[in-house]
């Protein structure tokens, strides 16, 4: 594709010092390198400033936290309603907190000290050298029965372990909408997008729904506030005899403290957050169904990879039957979600060492090997469609016929 700012800028090339009389317009096209570049940078923007992992144990060193945060950014990117789901879930148990604090009169207890607690923010400093963090939950029980006073802080003192970056966040915000305006720009002037664009957005928009289940969340937070026990029992005074994994206090909640396991599981996640999030994922992939693609085959394959990726992001927790009583039946949902969260809390109660049964293996391992081929296929193809795409993939946005102008 040549235009006439290529032409004149080769006559110039050629002229070697030649002068050019009229004004010179910017050139109407983009090259493969702009879109990859783009994408790649808008892509890291978002999976890297918007993470709010959970704090770190004490022995975790440098290299430790860098692998982490890595292999989150890895899960943002290959799998990121994933994501969304671990947020959606540490949400709805901070949300618990808040409500059995406040049941118990401790009004000052917030959504952000919640989150601080769940991602190991408080540590438990026992009368007989034991040192451990606590979640919220464990948190609250210590306090309801005065083996340990109410924390002595307040929002701003745990909003200041925060790292959070507000001209990082200012940058991304820029990025994340001038992408967004980029593809609205495209549709509206009937210009191809890429697959890689499209996966970006998918991106963007799985991180800025994580973002929101996060917005209470400190980030980066290095070091805990320590609480000691007011009582002179030891912890085995307080604990009994009862068998522990991860810390002394896993009979009152077997989740655990946050740094230990890194993400909290599947308890009262607000279906509409995961529904829009999985729905406006798939559904930008699902959008390529009708591109011009290299071949037929790997339409064909897109096709049909934008399938199951919609349908085994929908199979886990009963989103087909919740999307179908929200259609039908609204007054039902309540008792679907109740007979659901009851199951899943069940299935948290399992031992480790506890085998799954045959028929759940085989279920999710099928479910998982599915959509992990058809991810890893639309990873590929984002960068494989660059060999041969349409010609109008190429051409800018014409900005200029949606401002006023003489």
């Amino acid at each position: 594709m040549v235009n006439d700012t290529e032409i004149l800028v080769s006559e110039v090339l050629e002229a070697r010092g030649g002068r050019v009389k009229g004004w010179v317009g910017q050139p109407d096209f983009r090259g493969s390198w702009d879109i990859i570049w783009t994408s790649l940078v808008t892509i890291f923007i978002c999976t890297f400033t918007l993470q709010c992992l959970n704090a770190p144990a004490k022995q975790d060193t440098l290299f430790i936290l860098f692998r982490r945060r890595v292999l989150w950014m890895a899960l943002a990117i290959i799998a990121p309603e994933i994501v969304v789901t671990y947020a959606a879930g540490q949400w709805s148990r901070a949300r618990h907190s808040l409500k059995e604090f406040h049941n118990a009169g401790y009004q000052q207890w917030t959504m952000r000290m919640a989150f601080f607690a769940d991602m190991g923010g408080f540590v438990l400093e026992t009368t007989d050298g034991m040192s451990f963090p606590l979640n919220a939950k464990q948190l609250h029980w210590l306090v309801i029965n005065n083996h340990i006073p109410y924390p002595q802080t307040d929002v701003d003192e745990i909003w200041d372990k925060s790292k959070q970056d507000r001209f990082s966040r200012l940058v991304t915000a820029f990025q994340v909408g001038y992408t967004i305006l980029h593809a609205v720009g495209r549709v509206a002037q009937q210009l191809a997008i890429t697959t890689l664009e499209l996966n970006t957005l998918g991106i963007i928009f799985c991180s800025l729904m994580t973002s929101f289940a996060w917005l209470h969340k400190p980030a980066d937070v290095r070091m805990p506030i320590r609480i000691i026990s007011h009582s002179q029992a030891t912890i085995e005074d307080i604990v009994g005899d009862r068998p522990w994994r991860i810390t002394p206090l896993d009979f009152i909640d077997e989740n655990g403290p946050g740094w230990a396991l890194n993400v909290q599981p599947f308890v009262k996640i607000p279906e509409y957050l995961l529904c829009l999030a999985t729905l406006m994922f798939t559904a930008i992939h699902v959008a390529d169904w009708n591109l011009l693609f290299p071949t037929a085959t790997e339409k064909v394959l897109w096709r049909v990879s934008s399938f199951i990726l919609f349908a085994a992001s929908w199979t886990r927790l009963g989103r087909w039957k919740w999307l179908y009583l929200w259609v039908t039946n609204r007054s039902a949902i309540q008792d679907f979600e109740e007979a659901r969260d009851k199951r899943l809390q069940s299935e948290e109660k399992r031992e480790l060492a506890t085998l799954p049964l045959a028929w759940e293996f085989w279920t999710i391992a099928i479910v998982a090997f599915l959509y992990g081929v058809a991810r890893a296929f639309m990873i590929m193809e984002v960068f494989l469609e660059l060999r041969d795409m349409d010609a109008t993939a190429y051409v800018n946005v014409n900005w200029s016929q949606y401002i006023p102008h003489i």
